[in-house]
């Protein structure tokens, strides 16, 4: 074997993750999003609550076969949704909540939750309007990506990949702004 089919061999679920269909979506507006690493709500009292993000399009998934996918564009996402919003179609996107259970792992993004567990909705996202790409550029320099969300009642949990993502986002948006 190869030294990367080795590494493999002793990495299961990066092997599976490899494996899993990933099929191309019509529209970033008709994908689905998930947070990778749980966060945990706590409440006033200071009982918490593990959850990992999701974000659904309000309109559904849409995927796109091999013979839809011919002749498009590299880009051909980026166009379609500023086709889409330009033309009047806003993006929306239920944010939820999958609720982790009784002794699912909350420290490790590579296992996942049983679907049976419950989802909660948080609100609705709508995008309606274009940010002109002179504003984009002067705004992706001032943005630092942060997967810890820096709000009353969301708390980091103790997967490991959080405070290293954080520490490299910052890194990314220093440089960024020296750019």
């Amino acid at each position: 074997p190869t030294p990367l089919e080795e590494w493999l061999g002793t990495h299961p679920e990066t092997r599976a993750f490899l494996a899993a269909p990933k099929p191309s979506p019509a529209s970033f507006a008709q994908e689905r999003y998930f947070g990778v690493t749980a966060l945990e709500f706590v409440g006033s009292g200071g009982a918490r609550t593990a959850f990992r993000y999701r974000v659904e399009p309000v309109e559904g998934v849409r995927t796109l076969g091999g013979e839809e996918l011919k002749g498009r564009p590299a880009d051909y996402l980026f166009k379609e949704v500023e086709e889409r919003v330009v033309g009047g179609r806003a993006v929306e996107f239920r944010v939820l909540a999958q609720l982790a259970g009784e002794g699912d792992v909350v420290d490790d993004a590579t296992v996942h939750w049983p679907e049976s567990r419950e989802v909660v909705e948080l609100g609705v996202v709508r995008a309606d309007a274009l940010v002109r790409e002179e504003e984009q550029a002067a705004q992706q320099k001032r943005i630092i990506f942060d997967p810890i969300p820096r709000v009353e009642g969301i708390e980091p949990s103790a997967d490991p990949l959080l405070d290293v993502r954080a520490s490299v986002y910052l890194i990314s948006g220093r440089e960024r702004r020296a750019a």
